[in-house]
């Protein structure tokens, strides 16, 4: 039943399911460049930023390219979202998009960490920015897959408007932003306590994942198609 609703919901790009899955994904590769790869973070640009800032001030050169190209590598990959979104007709659009940050995740798991990190984040920022671009929307709502700052303003701003303003209609976007929050902080928390046992390896776990939900979204996109072909036919037939 709960399959079928997936199938049926007004959207399957923006069912919540998918929504916190990925988000879980998200906070997984964040926590592992942070850990692994200079204290960068592939999606969180605000961090980087100030990073970048404290760099500047300090004089370190290799600490300035590492945030820097993660920077410009991220707003590189949501452009390339926007490209290939407004060039196909694919209803399959979204599985694409989300092909480059499994590859990059299990390349990456076997790099050794003498690779420079200015190589590693910046390709796994791409892919992160790929995805956060595929899929944007929760129910109707907009939000983010591959950090939270955004996700944890809406919750309070949600919870508040349906407490204090007594607004019903917040409370399943209130719901659904808490989650995100909780799975984004648990992809985090997770992805530290695996990377003390395995180390990069850990990344093969997030290559696993996204490969599963991937999986998961185009089946329920065939589905759907599929509905949609039988029901055109019987009404020809009709």
């Amino acid at each position: 039943m709960a399959f079928e609703n997936l199938i049926h919901s007004k959207s399957i790009a923006q069912t919540k399911e998918i929504a916190w899955a990925l988000t879980f994904c998200g906070g997984f590769i964040d926590a592992y460049t942070y850990i692994q790869r200079g204290h960068t973070l592939a999606a969180g640009q605000t961090g980087n930023i100030i990073f970048f800032s404290a760099s500047l001030a300090n004089g370190n050169i290799i600490g300035m390219i590492n945030r820097l190209s993660t920077i410009l590598a991220f707003i590189f990959g949501l452009m390339v979202v926007t490209v290939i979104h407004s060039h196909t007709q694919s209803r399959y659009w979204r599985i694409f998009e989300m092909i480059p940050i499994m590859i990059i995740c299990a390349v990456v798991s076997f790099l050794p960490k003498s690779v420079p990190d200015y190589y590693v984040v910046p390709a796994l920022a791409i892919g992160l920015a790929m995805q956060n671009g595929a899929f944007k929307k929760i129910e109707g709502l907009g939000y983010s897959n591959a950090f939270t700052s955004g996700n944890l303003k809406k919750t309070v701003i949600a919870w508040s408007e349906y407490y204090f303003d007594k607004d019903i209609d917040q409370r399943e976007p209130a719901r659904n932003y808490t989650v995100l929050v909780l799975a984004f902080a648990s992809g985090a928390i997770i992805s530290a306590s695996f990377q003390k046992i395995i180390g990069s390896y850990t990344l093969l776990i997030a290559t696993a994942l996204l490969a599963l939900i991937n999986a998961f979204y185009g089946y329920m996109v065939y589905k759907r198609h599929k509905e949609w072909e039988n029901r055109k036919k019987l009404s020809q037939k009709r």
